[in-house]
Parts: structure tokens; C-alpha cells; sequence
């Protein structure tokens, strides 16, 4: 089921894939500094002492607030696609996400509103208010060759307590549609949210780390792999690539750029790369990739998504992870999941590589499915 369909607004993206040229290799010459400094980088089990710091708790000043641009919203008769600023018209709510979203460009990089009574809203009302507040962090991005902008992190391989419509274990399966532990890595965009529907039986703890912590730990401990990371990759398009494209891209997973250190990692999009037959990848890659995983899972900070909860992650900065988890039928875990850009001169960055909207060029149509597909 799907609420909404919009055709898409750029065509001029054929020839890029999560913002990077799939004609050319990714690569900027660079300088990098021996140690990153700031508040970008933090001690993840000391930062999860004081949750505190990183989490906002709703007041009722701002759910009634919330509920009054819903209210506003729904009186338009529009697609949840003409989901804005202008049609989500929030006040004294507006400036508390304002600060999250500094906070996610000069900040930690990360961070959780909870307080969302999320169920006793239906599921299109969850959409519109998880989109309505997005829409003050950036425009919205389809997520996957579908045109899905709504999406849906949800187990959907066979035996799932829903519907079995991939196979778990075939390389170009996303890995939000299965129960399996994601590795530390980002998403294809600026800014990912996740709102928490359902928290499931068992396991999913979500984990977070400063991927600038991560670049002064190996430059302590294994500055071969820094050196490693610099070189361009090659990374699978898991199948999602227009007819006359290139099934997988090459590019660096650190860049320095105007002083600042961005980092493209996605294990699953590497390792699944041996599935070409003209492509040989060096072993000292994929023990670059355990080390790394290794290394986050003794430093990463780990909370638990509750009911409600509005997770923020900026990905340039800010590698993410997952735990394994389990389902029952009367608890089945179930995220709804949104991808922003954002305005660079709003927060302040100038961001490499990106080619306009990056969008999946070849989708013919953007769609907000209320349901997982």
C-alpha cells in the first residue's frame, strides 16, 4: 500500500549513485591530519553514561505543537509527498529541531527525540508527523531503486513473521530487510532518521560511533589501514543501477576535504563484490574491514531504540550498526526510515563528490509505501 506517488524532479542523475559518478573514480589528492579534534570526536561507553547528552525528550509544548501542524496538514487533502516546512507549518517544535540539526553538523553527529505516544496515531498520521519533522532537517531522498521515500526496516526474507519476499542469504539483498546484524557503516545520503514502530521480541540494539574517533584510533594503532582507506574501493550497486550503468562504483572510504574528514563505508557493499568474475579484491581489504568492525564493537556507543523514538545519524561522521534480532508475530521489530540532503549553507559544509539531487536516476516514480515491500 502506498500513500503517495510523485514523479521524480531530476533527471540529470544518470551517472551517479549516492552522490558519486559511476563514469569516474572517486578520488580527491588530499593532506590529512595526524588527529582529528572537536566535538565530532567522542568516547562512545563514556558518552553512554550520560544519555542525557545526546537524547531530547519531548514536552507537551511540543507535541501539541506537533499534532497542530498534523492537524494543518490533513486539512490540505495532500499526498504525504507535499509534506513541507510551508504545508507542516511547526513553531516553538521548529527550533528544537533546528538545534538537533546543528548538532548533527558541529555536534556529535547523532541524536534521539523520545516521547512520540507513536501508537495512538495510524500508520499514514506516524508517516506525516516522522516526515512533517523532517522536512525542517532537509528534503527527502528515495532510498532504494523502487522510489521508495518512506522506508521500512523490517525483516522480509523467508520466514519472517510478516511476508517472505527475499532470500537472506542472495548478495543483492539490503540488509534492513532481514534479521541479520548490520556491520558498522553509513547510508547513502546526508542525514538517515529512523522512527521506532515496534521494538520486536529480542535483540536489534542499535550502535553508533564517531568515525573521526575511529580515524584516530587506526592512526594510533594500524596506520596502514588509514593509508589503505585513502586508495579508491570498488563498492556493489546490489543490482540497483539503470540498464546502460555500471553495476558498481569505485571510490575512497575516507576523503579530507576543506578541513574536514568524510568517511563512505558499507561492508555489505564490499564484500559482496566477489560476485563479479573480473574483479579480484586484496585480502588485505577484507582484514581491514574485520579490524575496523572489531574495533567499533569494543568502542561504539549501544542504546536501545524505544517505542517512539526519533533516531538522527549524519553519516558523514558517524558510522551505525545493528544486532542481530528476533521477531514474534505479536512483536515483530518494525522502523520507519527517511533519507535527507541537506542545504550546505544551512549547516555550514561544503560536501565532495555530491552531483545535485543524486537520486536514482532510472526510479520512474517516488513513492511513500505505508507498508513494507
Amino acid at each position: 500500500m502506498s500513500a503517495a506517488v510523485q514523479q521524480p524532479t531530476t533527471a540529470d542523475a544518470k551517472g551517479t549513485w549516492r552522490g558519486f559518478s559511476t563514469t569516474e573514480t572517486n578520488f580527491i589528492k588530499a593532506e590529512f591530519p595526524d588527529k582529528i579534534e572537536g566535538p565530532s570526536v567522542w568516547d562512545g561507553k563514556e558518552l553512554e553514561k550520560t544519555p542525557e547528552k545526546f537524547i531530547y525528550r519531548l514536552t507537551s509544548e511540543d507535541i501539541a505543537d506537533i499534532e497542530a501542524a498534523l492537524k494543518h496538514f490533513n486539512s490540505l487533502n495532500l499526498p504525504l509527498t507535499e509534506i513541507t516546512k510551508e504545508t507542516f507549518p511547526l513553531t516553538s517544535f521548529k527550533k528544537v529541531i533546528e538545534a538537533q540539526l546543528h548538532g548533527l553538523f558541529h555536534g556529535y553527529g547523532f541524536s534521539v527525540v523520545r516521547g512520540l505516544d507513536v501508537l495512538k496515531y495510524e500508520r499514514k498520521d506516524q508517516a506525516a508527523i516522522f516526515m512533517g519533522i523532517g522536512a525542517y532537517i532537509g528534503s527527502l531522498k528515495p532510498q532504494n531503486g523502487k522510489g521508495h521515500i518512506l522506508g521500512h526496516v523490517k525483516d522480509l526474507t523467508y520466514g519472517s513473521t510478516t511476508k517472505s519476499v527475499y532470500n537472506p542469504d542472495e548478495p543483492t539483498t539490503r540488509i534492513y530487510a532481514t534479521r541479520k546484524a548490520q556491520p558498522f557503516h553509513v547510508d547513502g545520503t546526508d542525514v538517515v532518521a529512523l522512527l521506532c514502530l515496534n521494538e520486536g521480541y529480542e535483540g536489534g540494539l542499535s550502535s553508533v560511533i564517531s568515525s573521526h574517533t575511529v580515524y584516530n584510533r587506526l592512526r594510533e594503532l594500524r596506520p596502514d589501514i588509514v593509508e589503505l582507506l585513502k586508495e579508491p574501493w570498488l563498492w556493489d550497486r546490489k543490482n540497483e543501477h539503470g540498464p546502460d550503468e555500471a553495476p558498481y562504483i569505485a571510490a575512497s572510504p575516507i576523503t579530507y576535504y576543506k578541513d574536514r574528514l568524510f568517511t563512505f563505508w558499507g561492508p555489505h557493499f564490499f564484500e559482496t563484490m566477489t560476485r563479479f568474475p573480473e574483479v579480484k579484491i586484496e585480502e588485505e581489504r577484507f582484514e581491514a574491514m574485520r579490524y575496523i568492525q572489531d574495533l567499533c564493537e569494543r568502542e561504539a556507543l549501544n542504546m536501545k531504540l524505544e517505542l517512539g523514538d526519533i533516531q538522527f545519524v549524519q553519516n558523514y561522521q558517524i558510522l551505525h550498526a545493528r544486532t542481530a534480532y528476533s521477531d514474534r508475530p505479536e512483536a515483530t521489530r518494525h522502523l520507519l526510515r527517511l533519507w535527507f540532503l541537506v542545504n550546505p549553507e544551512e549547516v555550514g559544509w561544503d560536501i565532495p563528490f555530491s552531483k545535485g539531487d543524486y537520486d536514482y536516476g532510472y526510479a520512474a516514480q517516488r513513492t511513500v509505501p505505508l507498508e513494507a515491500e
